[in-house]
């Protein structure tokens, strides 16, 4: 509980700095940047410690304890660090950053007071251990291009009604739009990846009980590639962009998550 809390003070800490430092930048005052490696250094300070804290949840003595609480407070782990990570090179994750802490702090304090047991044991299955592996690695990459595609839409929405102004914080509509693309292009190989070794190592991935999942994430996979092919053919952007990524993260989320219980 002592981690849980600790981890919760740390997020809240980056992101009322992150929110200081923003302020400064926005007026072009020079300790903005100071303030914002001081954000960088006070995340990977939060992660490091909800670290601690889903390790200290998921893994026990009968095994890993995959309940939705942990995994989701994993997934949260994983976006946090990615974010935060990429805060000194793109300017773009400023306010992806935000609402990704924010969702990591519920995540932290839901899987401390919701208590469940759903025992695995991955040390004895390699590849099920890289399935599950690649499968969170690919929700969370989905999950922050959904926000670069919020992010994207609002842009192109300010830029079309000329309610846009210059603001040194304001990353450039093409670099998002660069990173978008990025960012869902190798979450989709990851998917790939993920389908694949799903259908080598879960040797009931056809059954009548996990047919689901194979049928949502296939439909995921189709909706991402529809979005990749049309913003790179057809240049796609706006309503378009937020609806493919909105309805493939959908699918995704019921297939890894539909049939699961706390």
């Amino acid at each position: 509980m002592t981690l849980a809390i600790l981890t919760i003070l740390a997020y809240l800490g980056a992101l009322n700095l992150g929110v200081y430092a923003l302020r400064h930048l926005e007026h072009h005052q020079p300790q903005g940047e100071r303030l914002l490696k001081g954000v960088f250094a006070l995340g990977l300070f939060a992660c490091a410690l909800h670290f601690a804290s889903a390790f200290q949840h998921l893994f026990n003595l009968e095994g890993q304890n995959f309940t939705l609480t942990n995994v989701a407070s994993l997934i949260s782990l994983l976006m946090s660090l990615l974010a935060t990570l990429a805060l000194p090179k793109w300017k773009t994750i400023w306010f992806p950053v935000s609402i990704i802490y924010a969702i990591a702090i519920v995540c932290v304090a839901v899987a401390s007071f919701v208590e469940g047991s759903v025992i695995k044991q991955l040390a004895e299955n390699i590849g099920l251990l890289f399935h599950l592996t690649i499968a969170i690695f690919s929700y969370a990459l989905f999950f922050i291009a959904l926000l670069y595609a919020i992010q994207l839409k609002w842009l192109d929405h300010k830029l079309k009604n000329k309610q846009l102004r210059f603001s040194p914080v304001l990353p450039p509509l093409m670099t998002v739009e660069r990173h978008f693309f990025n960012l869902t292009l190798v979450a989709q190989v990851i998917l790939t990846l993920t389908l694949v070794t799903g259908m080598i190592y879960l040797h009931n991935f056809f059954a009548s009980e996990q047919i689901h999942k194979a049928i949502f994430s296939f439909l995921a996979w189709l909706v991402y590639a529809i979005l990749l092919l049309g913003q790179w053919k057809l240049h796609w952007r706006g309503n378009r962009v937020l609806i493919y990524s909105i309805s493939g993260m959908m699918l995704l989320t019921i297939a890894y998550f539909g049939s699961r219980m706390v």
